[in-house]
Formats: structure tokens, sequence, C-alpha cells
């Protein structure tokens, strides 16, 4: 009698609580995990960056629907005041960097960003009465940076670089790795590093920045197998550089931004090697960009914090290298 009881009891109480309950007792440990993780979180951005998490990490979980109803209703509306400000656009960036309103966002805030430059440029020309010579002077210098990163990028994705000693390596890696200066005899270093300067033309000073680019060569079995491009906040300077505005690596939305920029600007690159469409995505953990394919592997990992070395590590074809 007194088990009847008992069941009976835990009966009524199934009954009474739904089959909400339950899910707890169903749901794998991750599972739960994920789902807490989402329903602690205080601010809206964070909320929704969970939800999302969850839903890729769990898309038949015990709580998918829930969560997925929740995020459905919060995400527009989250992007809806993402709209009143450079700020809120880079929020939203920050927290949803591959959100369903992401791409608009970006452009919100490439758009936002552009009106801000040209009135302050305008208006530094008018206030300096600085010459055509000079500005031209100025964006040679800031364009160089670009111009150098994506050159290293692309003499690194030629498959001339791999599977060679540097003795022998190709006219234009030697070029490359010869900087300034020209190579005449012997091989190409294996490290070289390249100073960038440039203004910003802030108020009520222009500050100068600099950029110290490297490029590293690593052999095996004598042959290169693996360059490298890195160099200390080196995205945050490139983005400066590049949308002429001031940066703080020192702060998240920022370096989210300049992150942004780089890949940006590294993708058409990238993707003529490594196609989306036949090389897996393999990101983990702080990685922008991890694709394998061919016997190729590439890495873009940001640095954790100011002052830190950003890079891209291409890790060339074995077909290239020697046995």
């Amino acid at each position: 009698m007194r088990g009847q009881a008992l069941c009976a009891v835990v009966c009524i109480a199934v009954q009474i609580a739904g089959c909400a309950s339950l899910k707890p007792m169903v749901a794998t440990p991750a599972d739960l995990d994920d789902y807490r993780a989402f329903r602690v979180a205080g601010a809206q951005g964070t909320r929704l960056a969970r939800a999302m998490r969850y839903l890729a990490r769990h898309p038949t979980g015990a709580f998918a629907e829930e969560v997925r109803a929740a995020f459905d209703d919060e995400e527009p509306k989250f992007f809806e005041r993402a709209q009143g400000s450079r700020d809120a656009a880079r929020s939203y960036l920050v927290d949803l960097p591959a959100g369903p309103h992401a791409t608009a966002a970006l452009a919100l805030l490439t758009t936002l960003a552009s009106t801000m430059r040209d009135a302050e440029l305008a208006d530094i020309a008018r206030r300096s009465q600085i010459d055509n010579a000079k500005l031209e002077t100025a964006a040679v210098q800031r364009r160089a940076i670009g111009e150098a990163v994506l050159r290293a990028t692309g003499v690194l994705l030629d498959d001339a670089t791999y599977g060679v000693p540097r003795v022998e390596a190709s006219p234009a890696l030697t070029g490359l790795m010869s900087g300034r200066a020209a190579l005449t005899w012997g091989c190409v270093p294996a490290r070289i590093e390249t100073d960038f300067f440039f203004l910003l033309p802030t108020r009520p000073t222009h500050e100068s920045r600099l950029l110290t680019l490297e490029v590293t060569l690593t052999e095996r079995d004598r042959v290169v197998s693996t360059g490298t491009i890195a160099g200390s906040d080196l995205f945050v300077r490139w983005a400066e550089a590049g949308q002429i505005t001031k940066l703080d690596p020192s702060a998240p939305e920022d370096r989210t931004e300049a992150q942004i920029f780089a890949m940006q600007h590294l993708g058409g690159a990238l993707e003529h090697r490594f196609p989306a469409a036949s090389c897996p995505d393999l990101r983990q953990e702080r990685e922008l960009y991890h694709r394998a394919c061919g016997g190729w592997e590439v890495w873009v990992v940001p640095g954790n914090a100011a002052g830190a070395k950003d890079s891209i590590l291409i890790r060339g074809s074995a077909r290239h290298s020697a046995p």
C-alpha cells in the first residue's frame, strides 16, 4: 500500500509540473550547462550570444525550442536599437558577429564611420590648410600597411613558396624577404621586420602610429613549410590606417571592429586558396579563420590583449615539400 501511495504522489506531481520539469533529467550535461549559461546572462547581447551558441551546439537539444523562440523574439529588437548609433551598431557586432543582422550592422557601422571621417577630415583640412602633396603623402603611408599585409599574404599563398630551401626561394619570396634592401646572393632570411609609420588626423594634433610587420619562414626537412605574418596590434593599426580613424587596442569593441576590417580585406585572398564550398571551417576559441584543404592550412588568430601579436599563419601544401 505504501508503495502504491508513493507512486500515485509521483504521478500527480509529474502531471502538475508538466513535461518541462523533466527536461533537466533527459538533457545531457553539456546541453544543461549551455542552457543555464543562457538563462543567467544579464546583458541582452550576452544572452543572445549564448542563445546562438546553445542552438549551434544543441540544435535538437532539450531546450532548443524555448531558446530559439526567445532568440527570434529578442534579436530583431536588439538590432533595432543597434541602428541608433555607431556604438550601438558596434556592440551588436561584438556580441553577434555571425548574427542574422550582422551584415546590415556592419554596413551601418561603415556608413556612420565614413560620414564621421569625411566631416573630420574636411574640418582638419580647412583648419590646418594641409596642401594636397602632404595629404597624398599621408595617404600613401596609410595605404602601405594594407598593401604590405596583402602582398605578404599573396606570396605565402603561392605554390612556389613551399617545398624548396630558402637558398632556392622564388623571385616573389626573395623580393618579400629582402625588404627594402635588394638581396644579391645567399639564401633569403628566415625572418624580416619592417617598420611602417603613419599619421592619424586627430584633434588637436596629429597622432603618429608605428606598426612593425614581421614575416617569418619556418622550415621542415630543410625546405620552407610555413609562413607567418604577425605584428603587435596588427589588425588595429591596419584598421586605423585603412579607415582613418582612431582605435583603442585595449577596448574590446575596437579590437572587434579591427578584426572585422582585417577579415574583410583578407577574405578574398584566402577564399581563392581555401574556398568555403570545399574547405571545412575549423575555427576554435579565438581563431577568426581556420581552414584546411588540399594539403594547405591557414590560421588567423588575434592577440588576446593590447600589445599582443595578431598573426596570419599559412602552411603550404605537402605536395610541394620534400619527402
